[in-house]
């Protein structure tokens, strides 16, 4: 049974997951190459990546200045609340996903996931509370066996689910003057470290699709009908009979108190007994309801648990943490793009179009790594074109001599910075 898909399966996830070094080196000992060109092409390989690291680095110092004044932590005379600096680096962030070959999940789908239940054991139900806005974005989408045991380990049922190497969440949280009622209980009970008109980046690791509803950050497991009954259950059980013996012993307790008061006749000896037990009766009363109470607690206790080692076990960075790793691998995969394009124009020893680069790359990494990808040609030559290391005619690409790249990379290189020429 295939359960909880999120990302649409028509469309192949774009995610190179092989290592930037473990390409190069593959491309490099290709015996398709050219005589001569391996070392050349090495060389190429380094000084690109180096090249790309640069241009990401000036991203990422992008990226942290339109988060800043959104950071949860940033001081209150640097903070910025308004809708459109959430919106501007909402923007810059979509940016840098893409490049890291992230797509976008619909939040309908996460948050009204029915596999949530069989997965996790929890039903699940996200509160949208002082919530601006939220986006769920995923890479590395594939589909997994997952054993799922019941009925206290007795009994065990696999599911297929996606499951999803990475995972990025975006939590936009209303201004002050956005906030209604509800919305301040929802700061004061569950939203503690967390101001209004912040924003929230998260990265999760290895989430199954039915579990993405637990990443939000409003998400409240509510008790399953089970535990409903095993609580309910002893309560009427014990607590009807209890409360029907002890009406009547109540009648002589307050025709006591009256007695002593003074409002009636003299108080019996057998009344005093029957008052003395109606106060047992109601001091058990007492101890039964907190001990009713304290099994809800213990079992609300059990599902928060279950919940937050759902999501502890599963993150890997927070704010402005996220953004060093997304530009990170936004750069990560760029590399990879490019070595892989410019490699597999350089084996096939005559122009390609667009297409066919597309095809042998994607057959590549899929004979070579086991991947099965959409590879992102465009990006690829976008930024061959922009250094020189491809020439077009017409719809066909040729790449330049490795030789030649190189000096075209290293020119880019040290144009890079001209303090010098400026003396």
């Amino acid at each position: 049974m295939y359960e909880g898909t999120t990302i649409d399966e028509r469309r192949r996830d774009g995610f190179i997951a092989a290592r930037k070094g473990q390409l190069a080196e593959a491309i490099a000992a290709d015996p398709g190459l050219p005589p001569g060109d391996s070392a050349a092409v090495r060389d190429l390989f380094r000084l690109l990546g180096a090249y790309l690291h640069h241009e990401s680095h000036e991203q990422l110092d992008e990226l942290r200045a339109l988060y800043f004044p959104l950071d949860p932590d940033a001081a209150p005379s640097l903070r910025d609340t308004s809708a459109s600096a959430f919106e501007t680096f909402e923007a810059a962030l979509i940016e840098a996903l893409g490049r890291a070959n992230f797509v976008e999940i619909d939040p309908d789908t996460v948050q009204t996931r029915e596999a949530t239940k069989r997965l996790t054991g929890l039903a699940i139900k996200p509160s949208h509370a002082g919530i601006r806005r939220i986006r769920y974005f995923a890479r590395g989408a594939r589909i997994e066996s997952i054993t799922v045991k019941s009925w206290f380990g007795l009994r065990t049922h696999v599911i297929e689910t996606q499951m999803m190497s990475d995972v990025v969440v975006l939590v936009g949280f209303k201004a002050s003057e956005e906030i209604s009622r509800e919305d301040r209980r929802a700061f004061a009970d569950t939203r503690r470290g967390v101001r209004p008109g912040a924003a929230l980046v998260k990265h999760f690791r290895n989430v199954a699709s039915p579990e993405l509803v637990t990443l939000h950050p409003g998400a409240r497991p509510s008790m399953r009908p089970r535990d409903q009954v095993f609580l309910a259950a002893p309560a009427v059980a014990t607590g009807v009979p209890v409360l029907l013996n002890l009406w009547p012993a109540l009648t002589v307790l307050f025709a006591v108190i009256a007695a002593y008061f003074g409002a009636q006749g003299v108080i019996e000896e057998n009344e005093l007994k029957r008052a003395i037990a109606a106060i047992s009766g109601l001091v058990a009363v007492g101890a039964f309801v907190m001990r009713q109470r304290l099994k809800y607690e213990a079992t609300t206790l059990r599902y928060q648990k279950r919940l937050a080692d759902t999501v502890y076990f599963r993150n890997l960075a927070n704010n402005a943490g996220v953004l060093d790793l997304l530009v990170g691998a936004g750069e990560d995969q760029d590399a990879k793009e490019a070595i892989l394009a410019y490699g597999l124009l350089r084996r096939a020893g005559r122009p390609l179009a667009k297409g066919e680069i597309d095809n042998f790359a994607e057959d590549y990494l899929r004979e070579r790594f086991g991947l099965d990808i959409d590879f992102e040609i465009h990006d690829a030559l976008n930024k061959l074109e922009r250094l020189g290391l491809v020439t077009r005619e017409g719809e066909t690409y040729t790449p330049v001599p490795p030789d030649e790249a190189l000096r075209k990379v290293d020119a880019a290189w040290d144009g890079l910075f001209s303090f010098s020429a400026r003396r």
